[in-house]
């Protein structure tokens, strides 16, 4: 959280009121928020109601600010006597961490750094999107789901949730199967194919992986696995998860139980 400077004597001439602190300082309804738990909103109608009461012109302290989809919204910049008539009506606590923020700047405390300004999430989704392009082994559509990770872990914002498209099937999903599938044939779990594909060299354990997935192909698997986004579980968002074509059972064969002789 930091605090505005503006000019404070305009302020004071502006309102009426004499404002008892340095030159140039102010709370935005943004900050108000912040400390008290409250939310913009009702913060910003709690104001507009005070500038009512008082007969004032609250388009003088009013301001633009860029919210996380780079859209403009409206805040409201106070001095330190319109802050206290603001929270004189919260609770006590809450009118305490207003007073003791003012406080500190009062004795000349530095602002508390402002939170890290978050790209674009359009630009950012633009950006992943050509990097994806470059890495093989991925068809258009993991490339769009890769890049929408990517945009919502920079900006916290999913351009395919934003849009509607909480997934994307990949053209050939259907072709592909997962460890548990290749197995049934042979009556394997799903861990002892994965544990199977490794000791032939077609994927390796990556635990922890960015992408979600606890497997990797190798460049000998390339020709047989591919990546696809799924739904994860027991929560909101997607993690990619290794799958293969058919004719890997192939390489399961030796590992398959012989059945007993009959004698």
């Amino acid at each position: 959280m930091s605090l505005s400077i503006t000019n404070q004597s305009e302020v004071s001439n502006q309102t009426g009121l004499s404002a008892s602190v340095g030159v140039g300082m102010t709370m935005s309804s943004r900050e108000i928020a912040e400390l008290t738990g409250k939310d913009h909103k009702h913060v910003r109608r709690d104001i507009e109601k005070m500038f009512s009461d008082l007969g004032e012109d609250g388009s003088k302290f009013g301001r633009i600010y860029h919210d996380a989809y780079g859209r403009e919204q409206n805040e409201y910049a106070l001095p330190q006597n319109l802050t206290y008539t603001l929270v004189a009506g919260y609770r006590t606590d809450l009118r305490l961490k207003i007073i003791n923020r003012w406080m500190e700047l009062e004795h000349g405390a530095k602002p508390k750094a402002s939170r890290k300004r978050r790209p674009a999430f359009d630009v950012a989704y633009r950006r992943l999107l050509a990097v994806a392009e470059t890495l093989p082994g991925f068809d258009a559509n993991q490339k769009v789901l890769m890049a929408s990770r990517g945009t919502f872990e920079l900006t916290g914002v999913n351009p395919l949730e934003l849009m509607g498209a909480v997934s994307i099937a990949a053209p050939t999903e259907d072709n592909y199967k997962t460890p548990t599938e290749l197995g049934k044939q042979f009556h394997m779990t799903g861990q002892s194919v994965n544990r199977y594909l490794a000791e032939v060299g077609l994927q390796v354990h990556t635990p922890g992986s960015a992408t979600g997935s606890d497997w990797t192909m190798t460049d000998n698997g390339l020709a047989y696995g591919r990546m696809f986004d799924t739904t994860r579980k027991y929560g909101k968002g997607s993690q990619q998860q290794l799958k293969w074509k058919p004719a890997t059972v192939e390489f399961l064969r030796p590992f398959a139980k012989q059945p007993e002789a009959v004698s």
